[in-house]
């Protein structure tokens, strides 16, 4: 996901993480870059906290909740790209659902998420399954029953009994699924604006609610255990939560189209304030919909930010950082496997997913190493699988 203040170049966006848009549009919108650093640092934030659930514990939660919460990064992702959606795409669906601009956009999401996905589930399911031992007996993360789910993109629909394979992945199911329903709510926002945002306000909620007090959700590895009254819902009902996140970057981009919204947050002040607030709230911690309304307001601080922020955001290492965030955000798994596999690092106390600690200083050591390795093997797998393939599919199906 990516942008700012609108800048002056007219040009496509790219994103993440949950995947934005492609570099291959037949229309030219204006370029926004500051959202492009904050998926790549929220993509290096969910790798830390899978470090921390795979291989060690290394942050006390005693000392800050920040780092249990990181889960919900996932969910800015979500904002982030219904954001971007409707800044490129709204556009294409104003009067009506044309075929020509409907198949053009299922063939840029396609080539901005899925050739990736693929590749790192079948890599995943190799390495498991022919170059190591790791697969016999199979744990219960990669039941070979469960392959076929996330070649079809259902890991979020509740096919399966937990999250399995590339278990990051689950979020780019929920993101397919806000994808199928973008048109129709482009369509009615253009055409009944007043009565979509009411409409998509009561849906958000009542998603949100429903996930954190009304659903039937189990614990899958420890069903005896209560589920906490949180977002933290991934292969059961994370189509719901991808949706309400989506949803949620929509309404924040109609806010932001009002100069009046734009003025009032464009100061780094204003960025700063929403910034502090979404740090305190993972710190202490509060109830996640209180974190992802922050979320909200970040995507739109950022975006409408003309001061330091905004410059130190356009900077290329930052850039950089957020071209290659999918990447991070799907490669992560792979420095993982190891530890799902009995394999520990020297130092750590404890065992089971979760429960292995370390002191802070030689986990901060290793986690360091893992991210640099993460962002070097994603900056290959952006050059030589990203986009490549998303400009072979592009080229072929959108002449």
């Amino acid at each position: 996901m990516s942008q700012t203040s609108l800048s002056s170049n007219s040009a496509e966006i790219t994103s993440v993480v949950n995947p934005t848009t492609d570099q291959m549009t037949d229309h030219k919108v204006e370029y926004l870059s500051s959202l492009t650093p904050l998926r790549g640092i929220a993509a290096l934030l969910v790798a830390v906290f899978h470090f921390e659930m795979a291989a060690a514990r290394f942050v006390p939660a005693a000392q800050t909740m920040f780092f249990e919460r990181c889960y919900l990064m996932v969910d800015l992702f979500f904002i982030m790209s219904g954001f971007i959606m409707m800044h490129v795409y709204s556009s294409h669906f104003k009067e009506r659902i044309q075929g020509n601009a409907l198949k053009d956009f299922f063939v840029a999401r396609f080539a901005r998420i899925y050739p990736l996905h693929l590749f790192t589930l079948v890599l995943l399911v190799v390495i498991v399954r022919w170059l190591t031992n790791w697969g016999n007996p199979p744990i219960i993360f990669e039941q070979t029953s469960d392959i076929l789910p996330n070649v079809f993109l259902l890991q979020s629909f509740g096919v399966m009994h937990i999250y399995s394979w590339n278990i990051p992945s689950w979020s780019i199911s929920a993101e397919s699924a806000a994808y199928l329903l973008f048109p129709l709510i482009a369509l009615g926002i253009n055409k009944k604006k007043t009565l979509s945002v009411v409409i998509l306000t009561i849906l958000i909620i009542a998603a949100y609610y429903s996930i954190m007090y009304l659903l039937p959700r189990v614990n899958p590895m420890h069903p005896e255990i209560p589920v906490p009254h949180n977002l933290n819902t991934t292969f059961d009902y994370g189509y719901i939560r991808g949706i309400a996140g989506f949803a949620s970057g929509i309404l924040m981009y109609l806010l932001y189209q009002l100069p009046a919204v734009r003025k009032a947050f464009s100061s780094d002040i204003a960025s700063v304030l929403v910034i502090v607030a979404v740090v305190l709230s993972m710190h202490f911690p509060l109830n996640d919909g209180i974190t992802v309304f922050f979320f909200s307001m970040l995507v739109l601080s950022i975006t409408a930010n003309n001061g330091m922020i905004a410059r130190f955001c356009k900077r290329k290492t930052m850039q950089l950082l957020g071209d290659i965030s999918f990447s991070i955000y799907l490669m992560q798994i792979f420095l993982q496997e190891p530890f799902s596999h009995n394999i520990f690092l020297p130092g750590t106390v404890g065992i089971g997913r979760g429960k292995q600690n370390i002191d802070f200083s030689s986990g901060l050591l290793y986690c360091v190493v893992y991210l640099i390795l993460l962002i070097l093997i994603s900056y290959v797998t952006y050059q030589w699988v990203e986009r490549p393939s998303r400009r072979f599919i592009n080229g072929l199906f959108r002449k």
